[in-house]
């Protein structure tokens, strides 16, 4: 079969974090994997996890802006859309910086 993605993905399967637009927790889920350009998550009622969104792979990595590009049974995948955004969005009880180092 033939790899079909831009960037190499890394197998990660590790607690992450979602939170909605307006930078408040929503609920916690699985990166089962990443890449530069996206990730795969897995979290209870991911039906119901937004099209956009944030996502915290690491508690000191900064916090990646989301799109859902596929949704399955079992998780969703994403594409992360910062963009080099230097805006800052306030994500659980401390402010933190969109444009910050990768995770």
């Amino acid at each position: 079969m033939r790899e079909r993605r831009k960037n190499f993905r890394v197998e990660w399967n590790s607690p992450g974090k979602i939170y909605d637009c307006n930078g408040r927790f929503t609920r916690l889920c699985i990166v089962s994997n990443f890449s530069n350009g996206g990730a795969k998550i897995v979290c209870l009622g991911h039906r119901k996890v937004p099209d956009e969104f944030f996502l915290r792979i690491s508690p000191r990595g900064r916090a990646h802006r989301c799109h859902v590009t596929w949704r399955a049974k079992d998780g969703l995948g994403v594409e992360f859309i910062d963009g080099g955004s230097h805006t800052k969005t306030k994500l659980g009880r401390r402010q933190k910086s969109l444009s910050s180092a990768m995770v």
